[in-house]
C-alpha cells in the first residue's frame, strides 16, 4: 500500500507546483500548456482519490475540468463518485446526458452497467456491457471482466467461469482475474481450488502491489482459509491485511472478527468489531456483524448459528469487493 499512497502524495504535491506556476505565469502560450497539464493531472488524480475511497475530492476535481475537452472523462469521473457515494439518480442522469454526447463511449457504457449492477438490476447491467462490448479496445477487458462479476451475481456461475478461465488464459499475470475466480471457486464449493487461485492471485500482486486487488486478496485468502479450517493460517493473513489497510476497508475488520469468533475469542471479536464501526460508521453489515457478536454474548449457547451468520456476512462483502471500472 505504500507506493500506492507515495503515488498520491507525489500527484497531489505535483499539482499544488503546477497551479502555482500557473498563477504566476504571464506567457500567454506557457499558461496554456499548464492548464493542459493540470486537466491531465486533475485526471490521474481524481481516479486515484476515488480508489482511496475520497469520492467527494475526486468528484471535485472532475467537476473542474472544461466540458469542451474533457466531456467524456469528466462524465465518467462524475458518475463513479456519484455512484459510490449513493447518489444513483443523479448519476443516472449524468450517465444519460453523457450517453446522448458520446454514444459510442466504452468506459460511459461500463460506468452506467456498473450504475444498474449497484442498484440490483442485472439484466440492464448485462444488456449495457453488451453494448459496450461493441465499442471496446482490443487490449482492454474491463467489459468482459465486469460481465462475469454481474453473472455471478445472477447466479450464472458457469457462464462467468469461462468468461474468467479465457481472461486468466489471455494475462495469467493479472491478480484480479485470478482473485475473482478463487470467489467463484469458493462459491461453487472448491475450496482447496479457491486457494491455488487465491495463492497465485497474492505471488503476483506482492511483486507489484495494489490498494484495489490487495484487499479482495487478504479478504478471500481469509475465507478460505476459514473454509478448510486452517485457523493458524487465516488468523495470519487477516492480521496482515487489516495491518496493511487499516483505513481503507471495512471487510479486512470482518476477517479478524470473524476468525477471533470462529477460535472462540468472542470478547476480542466485539472488540476489533466495535474498532471497525468506528473506523466506519456509515457501513450496515459490519454492525450488523456486530449485533450478532452481542447477541452471541448473551445467548452463548446458539453458537452454531452466530457462527454460520457470520460467516455469510463475511462472504457477502467478499462478492461486494470484486467490481473493477
Amino acid at each position: 500500500m505504500k507506493k500506492g499512497s507515495d503515488e498520491l502524495k507525489r500527484l497531489e504535491e505535483k499539482l499544488q507546483r503546477l497551479e502555482h506556476r500557473l498563477r504566476t505565469q504571464k506567457s500567454k502560450a506557457k499558461r496554456k500548456a499548464l492548464r493542459r497539464e493540470i486537466n491531465e493531472l486533475k485526471v490521474d488524480l481524481g481516479w486515484m482519490l476515488m480508489d482511496y475511497g475520497d469520492y467527494e475530492r475526486g468528484f471535485l476535481l472532475y467537476r473542474s475540468l472544461p466540458w469542451s475537452t474533457y466531456g467524456e472523462m469528466k462524465y465518467n469521473g462524475l458518475a463513479r463518485a456519484l455512484i459510490e457515494m449513493g447518489f444513483y439518480e443523479e448519476a443516472r442522469m449524468v450517465l444519460g446526458v453523457g450517453l446522448r454526447t458520446y454514444p459510442d463511449s466504452y468506459p460511459l457504457w461500463i460506468a452506467i452497467a456498473c450504475l444498474y449492477e449497484t442498484t440490483g438490476d442485472y439484466f440492464e447491467s448485462l444488456e449495457c456491457l453488451e453494448t459496450a462490448l461493441e465499442f471496446s479496445p482490443y487490449d482492454d477487458s474491463t467489459a468482459l471482466y465486469n460481465k462475469s462479476l454481474v453473472l455471478m451475481k445472477m447466479g450464472c456461475n458457469k457462464d462467468a467461469q469461462e468468461i474468467l478461465d479465457e481472461l486468466i488464459e489471455r494475462d495469467s499475470k493479472d491478480s484480479k482475474f485470478l482473485t475473482q475466480r478463487g470467489l467463484l471457486a469458493l462459491e461453487m464449493g472448491y475450496p482447496e481450488e479457491a486457494l491455488r487461485y487465491y495463492q497465485r492471485a497474492m505471488e503476483i500482486w506482492q511483486e507489484d502491489q495494489s490498494l484495489n486487488d490487495g484487499i479482495p486478496i487478504y479478504s478471500g485468502l481469509c475465507s478460505v482459509y476459514m473454509e478448510l479450517g486452517m485457523k493458524k493460517e487465516a488468523m495470519e493473513v487477516a492480521l496482515e491485511g487489516l495491518k496493511r489497510f487499516p483505513d481503507k476497508d471495512p471487510v479486512l475488520y470482518y476477517n479478524v472478527g470473524a476468525v477471533f469468533f470462529e477460535m472462540g475469542w468472542r470478547r476480542e471479536a466485539l472488540e476489533v468489531l466495535k474498532e471497525g464501526v468506528e473506523k466506519f460508521p456509515d457501513d450496515e453489515e459490519i454492525r450488523k456483524f456486530l449485533k450478532e457478536i452481542e447477541d452471541d454474548l448473551d445467548d452463548p449457547d446458539d453458537d452454531n448459528k452466530s457462527r454460520l451468520g457470520g460467516l455469510l456476512l463475511l462472504m457477502a462483502l467478499l462478492f461486494r469487493k470484486g467490481r473493477k471500472r
